[in-house]
């Protein structure tokens, strides 16, 4: 299954002051999650993100913030790892996103990113996570998340298939402008 630009939100989970400097390839990972927003912002595609426990682990970092605050994107905060839990009282996914499919990014792959890509899987979505927009403190924790959602059936994707599969044609409106992403 590709990603539909008109059927599809974006999520990211949990980048907040407290955590993220802890991260492996934190700089990286930073730019990578800005690079995504910017996408799916020029795109008009819904952005949401989550905060755990924002008293506890601080809030968003400032540069994602900022974008974030400028795309209009809305915040939800959580305690629970998943963003959407079977307790949750956002279990109307559907209602929540409108979309059919949701693309992650942001951190812990192997805690909150991964048990929200399983939760949203079980409750029907199409699930994608950009590989090179999701983080941990260990790399070995990354790497065995990614295996673990690939055996659930979440697609795991590099930003570039990501970028390709919204876009879908040289003759996109808007390629000009996001295919200095890949030069």
């Amino acid at each position: 299954m590709l990603i539909d630009c008109s059927n599809s939100s974006l999520l990211l989970i949990d980048v907040q002051t407290k955590l993220f400097p802890k991260i492996s390839e934190a700089e990286r990972l930073e730019s990578s999650i800005l690079d995504c927003i910017e996408v799916f912002y020029t795109l008009n595609v819904p952005i949401f993100f989550s905060e755990q426990y924002p008293k506890g682990l601080g809030f968003t970092i400032d540069k994602v913030l900022e974008k974030l605050l400028s795309c209009k994107a809305y915040k939800f905060e959580k305690t629970s790892f998943s963003c959407f839990p079977n307790s949750s009282k956002t279990n109307n996914v559907v209602q929540f996103f409108k979309t059919k499919q949701v693309i992650l990014i942001g951190i812990e792959t192997h805690i909150c990113v991964l048990q929200t890509a399983i939760d949203l899987k079980k409750k029907g979505q199409e699930v994608f996570v950009i590989f090179e927009a999701v983080g941990s403190r260990k790399t070995y924790d990354k790497e065995f998340a990614i295996k673990r959602m690939i055996s659930n059936g979440i697609q795991v994707i590099t930003f570039e298939m990501m970028l390709f599969e919204l876009l879908r044609d040289s003759k996109n409106k808007h390629f000009k402008i996001l295919s200095r992403f890949v030069r």
